[in-house]
């Protein structure tokens, strides 16, 4: 897969086959986050960086050094958007993008391992030519019923809520201080630590 045929995927066959507004959960895959709005990194050369900070209305000294020219953008660097979210609003959808390695908040995640599961167990069937694994890959897709989509948005919404609460959890948990206390009534005194490590080298006789 790569951000040109996802692209015309997602818009052909998704986003124009929504009947209402809809929030679309979306993973950190390259080619979901490609940006729209590129910003300048090491790579670029002086004159585009100016450029970029033009665009902006940034005004720039010329004899500013690229190092310089690139903190300037990064104090001014704009939120990250994305080609997929903006082609989504266009028709009206949202996109939730998940954090890094957090799968699991996702339903598609599952309902892909069903239908992966049930193209293993069945490939083969008819014979495994191009033509035979498409159809098998379609009769699995086809295995999906709506019943098994609710039951893995319902599981995932569960485990969404536990997160949440333990985040909660977490949030409301104080972590009381660990004090030693050193002062002259501590059953503990460094005499007591030297006094040891003396009895300890008694009779340790250099090489």
């Amino acid at each position: 897969m790569n951000q040109q045929n996802f692209l015309k995927w997602f818009e052909n066959q998704l986003l124009m086959k929504l009947e209402e507004p809809s929030l679309i959960i979306m993973d950190n895959a390259s080619y979901h986050s490609t940006l729209a709005n590129k910003c300048p990194n090491g790579s670029w050369k002086k004159a585009e960086i100016r450029e970029w900070l033009e665009q902006l209305d940034i005004s720039s000294d010329p004899q500013l050094l690229k190092t310089e020219l690139l903190h300037l953008v990064a104090q001014n660097k704009p939120p990250k958007t994305y080609v997929a979210d903006e082609l989504a609003h266009q028709y009206g959808h949202r996109v939730l993008r998940l954090p890094p390695y957090h799968c699991v908040f996702n339903p598609i995640e599952n309902i892909w391992g069903i239908a992966k599961n049930y193209y293993s167990k069945h490939i083969g069937r008819e014979g495994y030519g191009h033509k035979n694994a498409v159809e098998m890959w379609k009769e699995a897709l086809a295995h999906v019923t709506p019943t098994m989509w609710k039951n893995t948005v319902d599981y995932t919404n569960k485990i969404i809520q536990q997160w949440w609460e333990r985040e909660l959890l977490f949030d409301r948990e104080e972590i009381a201080p660990l004090i030693i206390d050193i002062n002259e009534d501590s059953d503990y005194s460094f005499s007591d630590y030297d006094s040891e490590d003396d009895n300890t080298a008694e009779g340790i006789q250099p090489l």
